[in-house]
């Protein structure tokens, strides 16, 4: 496990320049890229949340399985298969769906595979 910290400046976007010849000069650099997503932003709790730190809400449901909605709405779906496997299913807040199947072998080990 990692504890993530967010990088904290007082001085934020502010770069050094150092010019061949030795001289240093400070520019401020703003993205100009004109992006058609922003993408998910690198920090703390992002990091955090691939560790599985982050809260959500639990929900038991009446077929066995097992919801966890994170603060974003996005839900995690738990589900138990009759073969012994586990099925989990991440829906984001776009409707992109990852699915893993989690599943127990004879000799203890067990295999991960995304479906």
């Amino acid at each position: 496990m990692r504890d993530f910290q967010d990088r904290l400046a007082e001085k934020p976007n502010r770069y050094k320049i150092a010019e061949e010849g030795g001289g240093i000069k400070y520019a401020t650099i703003e993205r100009a890229d004109n992006p058609t997503r922003e993408g998910t932003s690198l920090n703390r709790p992002a990091f955090m949340a691939l560790q599985g730190f982050q809260e959500t809400t639990t929900m038991f449901n009446e077929d066995g399985s097992i919801t966890e909605m994170n603060g974003a709405g996005e839900p995690l779906v738990t589900t138990f298969n009759t073969d012994g496997s586990i099925t989990e299913t991440f829906t984001n807040t776009e409707g992109v769906v990852i699915s893993k199947k989690t599943i127990f072998q004879a000799d203890g080990s067990i295999q991960e595979v995304f479906v």
